[in-house]
């Protein structure tokens, strides 16, 4: 792959810039170069927190951004309900701020008569919740992810994501979503090419997840370059049956 065919970088985050609150060696430096001549933006699957979340955790590990550098399957979930579903009643299964957010995309949330369950990332799900939700879904809501991850990666191991919940509303309602909209799926690169304006075959995606990032890359026509720092190591790609683009040990080598 060379570089200079690539005008935007996605970085994934959870593992490939950083695990929990600790950057890993080298990536601030190699970001810095990247974005010389890059465009770079920070994407996540993690529907846990906001933009607004993120721009302040990058801000505090020394990167210069914004919200415009930044997004996440949330805002993917958000733009793909406004285009597409504009006049929806939406149970959204949340943090507060992630529902705030949702809001304030101008979505009608938590209405008297959902018609559309959303399932995030929801850190402070509660038994009410997810009877609410199943619930709604059993009586025939539409019903939407924000993305498939089965744990989320942290330093010293893994937490349950959104995956892990969907079993357990499958196993309660029968059903899986409707619809998903994070990494792999092809919702989110629509999105980020409608944002950035730039190609998907122009922009390549960085990140440590082979059935998430990888496929995504592959599926989506971006540029697949996967890091060793996070979920995957070289056996495991051996193995896959995957094959990508560019294989890096961290971003600091991206340019390697």
């Amino acid at each position: 792959m060379d570089d200079k065919d690539i005008d935007c970088f996605l970085l994934d985050l959870d593992g490939t810039v950083y695990f929990g609150d600790r950057l890993i060696d080298g990536v601030k430096e190699g970001i810095q170069r990247m974005r010389k001549t890059k465009r770079v933006i920070f994407l996540t699957n993690n529907s846990s927190a906001t933009r607004d979340f993120y721009v302040n955790k990058l801000s505090k590990m020394g990167f210069e951004v914004t919200k415009d550098d930044v997004y996440t399957s949330a805002n993917a979930t958000a733009d793909w309900i406004k285009a597409n579903r504009p006049n929806a009643r939406l149970y959204v299964i949340a943090s507060p701020e992630v529902k705030a957010e949702f809001e304030a995309a101008g979505l009608n949330v938590n209405p008297c008569f959902p018609d559309t369950v959303v399932l995030t990332f929801d850190k402070t799900l509660d038994y009410a919740k997810l009877v609410k939700g199943c619930e709604l879904i059993k009586n025939g809501a539409f019903y939407i992810a924000t993305h498939p991850d089965m744990t989320c990666p942290i330093d010293g191991g893994d937490l349950p994501d959104i995956g892990s919940f969907m079993r357990l509303i499958e196993g309660t309602t029968g059903k899986m979503p409707d619809l998903i909209c994070g990494k792999p799926y092809g919702i989110i690169a629509d999105c980020i090419s409608k944002m950035t304006g730039i190609p998907l075959d122009r922009t390549a995606m960085i990140g440590d997840r082979l059935s998430t990032d990888m496929r995504f890359a592959i599926d989506n026509g971006l540029k697949a370059v996967l890091t060793l720092t996070g979920e995957t190591d070289l056996n495991d790609y051996e193995k896959s049956g995957y094959r990508v683009d560019k294989i890096i040990a961290s971003v600091a080598e991206w340019d390697k």
